[in-house]
């Protein structure tokens, strides 16, 4: 007797949803990309080797010279002037935004002093002060156009800026087409090599660094702009108490002119007068004498007034302190050779690509 059998249930595997793959199809994949990279790991090999060989030939032939950091600390105050205004720029770290809120419209107050210590105008009148460096005088603008690379850089192409030479000190307004492009281009490049900020957010104590391709050409320019920064600030702080002492300075000399032509008619007068008993003479020797001494009054006014606008201007000048002087030997930036390993990670990426461009183009083998 034939036992009938139990038919078997199919096992059915519900499919992946497709954002997801199975372990089967990762080994799968895996299997690949191994064959792939036995297949091409000569292509990728050749072409990273060449890409460092060549970012090594770079690095040889660069021309990146060492740069020279100069930095000097300073703080500016002890000004105050008479008219009640701000004149202690000590507290220079509302220049900075840790002060007030309210911004000042002063030159050498908030980020005003900052763009004026960068400003053109000062930079070109340093540039035009005559230093003395490794013991020798030369003006510093022709310095920098010898050492600091800008002929090899800048002016590489043009021929007469690489041999162009200043004369001597000269104003802006006195410059030639040529002398206006060379400060132009002088300018523009030192403007990246140049810096002003605050030592510390605590501090009210500024830092002016120069950083360039010659250690003497660092030291000179941040030397003498400090210095240059200092007198036309003074120039400018004290412009109004300056008007007015020379004001003064003429008032006091017309008083002692007229006075002293008023005391010798008087004394002439009387010399001439000793027995003048009538009235008329009388009245004469009476206005003189009255003249001369109204004319005292006003001298002597205008002496003191004179003494206190002179006091009033030593006060509003401003006290630069050099609080670190810069220090040799000065820092050496060695600029980072870098041509070599940007050339392996390049090579890398491009032997990848070329991997796979050569895959996608690869013909399938033949299925028998």
């Amino acid at each position: 007797m034939n036992t009938p059998q139990a038919k078997s249930t199919p096992v059915v595997t519900a499919p992946l949803p497709p954002d997801q793959i199975s372990p089967k199809e990762v080994l799968a994949r895996a299997t690949k990309l191994k064959d792939v990279a036995r297949r091409n790991w000569y292509v990728l090999l050749v072409v990273v080797v060449i890409g460092g060989i060549i970012g090594y030939v770079t690095d040889l032939t660069s021309k990146k010279k060492p740069t020279y950091i100069a930095r000097i600390v300073f703080n500016l105050g002890g000004g105050s002037g008479s008219n009640g205004q701000m004149g202690d720029l000590g507290a220079l770290a509302s220049a900075f935004g840790l002060g007030q809120a309210t911004p000042d419209a002063s030159i050498f107050s908030g980020e005003n002093f900052t763009l004026y210590v960068r400003s053109k105008p000062v930079v070109e009148t340093t540039l035009m002060k005559t230093v003395k460096i490794n013991g020798v005088d030369t003006l510093l603008v022709n310095y920098y156009m010898a050492h600091s690379g800008i002929r090899d850089k800048e002016w590489e192409e043009d021929e007469t800026l690489k041999k162009f030479m200043f004369a001597g000190p000269k104003k802006r307004e006195d410059f030639t087409p040529t002398e206006q492009q060379a400060m132009y281009d002088i300018y523009e490049r030192l403007s990246g090599e140049m810096e002003i900020k605050p030592v510390d957010r605590k501090s009210s104590f500024l830092s002016l660094v120069a950083t360039t391709e010659d250690g003497p050409l660092s030291k000179a320019f941040v030397e003498n702009h400090l210095v240059t920064i200092e007198e036309d600030y003074k120039k400018k702080q004290t412009k109004k108490t300056r008007e007015m002492l020379t004001l003064l300075e003429n008032r006091v000399d017309s008083l002692s002119g007229r006075l002293t032509g008023t005391e010798n008619k008087l004394a002439s007068y009387m010399n001439q007068n000793q027995q003048v008993v009538v009235a008329e003479g009388r009245l004469q020797e009476s206005r003189l004498t009255r003249n001369s001494t109204f004319l005292q009054q006003q001298y002597f006014a205008a002496v003191t007034s004179l003494d206190n606008m002179k006091l009033s201007l030593i006060r509003e000048q401003p006290l630069f302190t050099t609080i670190e002087p810069v220090i040799l030997p000065l820092y050496r930036k060695v600029p980072a050779k870098a041509g070599m390993q940007a050339g392996l990670a390049i090579g890398l990426v491009l032997g990848l690509v070329a991997i796979f461009l050569r895959e996608s183009f690869r013909s399938p083998k033949p299925t028998v």
